[in-house]
């Protein structure tokens, strides 16, 4: 099945008219190109890109169209000037990161995301690290590091640890 181009901003596929909005050929947040694609190829997978092989974007023929990985797609636009503006704005941010970090809206905003990761978050089941208790809990405590089910366990292992550190020598 082809697309019908019926003007130069209406195009037409499976008895639908696309309309040009901004860049692409779209019709109720359907893309052209992606609709052309998933009638022709099947679904598009996660983290996945149509390319027009032209570089036209209102040539949304089957034969133009390429699926390419969302990275290598995004690379394929990027000219040397953008990538430029975009090393200089990411080192101005890198720059500037600190004092936001440190400043009034800075900590108003970790405070908030702090909350939203703790009603959002999902457990984890771990081993107490003294008591060997399974325990749950929404912190993340990293590959091969201690971690109690209580503060009790943790001064008990503590202490345990600093007995037979002084026993050895």
């Amino acid at each position: 099945m082809q697309v019908s181009k019926i003007s130069d901003t209406i195009q037409e596929f499976a008895g639908e008219r696309f309309y040009l909005c901004g860049l692409y050929f779209q019709r109720k947040g359907k893309r052209l190109h992606r609709e052309v694609w998933k009638y022709h190829r099947g679904e598009i997978p996660k983290g996945f890109h149509v390319h027009h092989k032209d570089g036209d974007r209102s040539n949304n023929q089957i034969e133009n169209l390429l699926l390419v990985e969302k990275s290598e797609h995004l690379s394929m636009h990027m000219t040397p000037e953008k990538k430029e503006r975009s090393r200089k704005s990411i080192y101005k941010a890198i720059q500037a990161a600190p004092a936001w970090h440190k400043s009034e809206e800075g900590r108003k905003w970790h405070s908030m995301r702090g909350k939203l990761n703790r009603i959002v978050a999902k457990p984890r089941v771990y081993h107490c690290s003294f008591c060997e208790k399974e325990f749950s809990t929404i912190y993340h405590y990293g590959e091969g590091r201690n971690h109690f089910c209580s503060n009790n366990c943790k001064a008990a292992y503590r202490r345990r640890r600093i007995k037979l550190e002084s026993n050895k020598g």
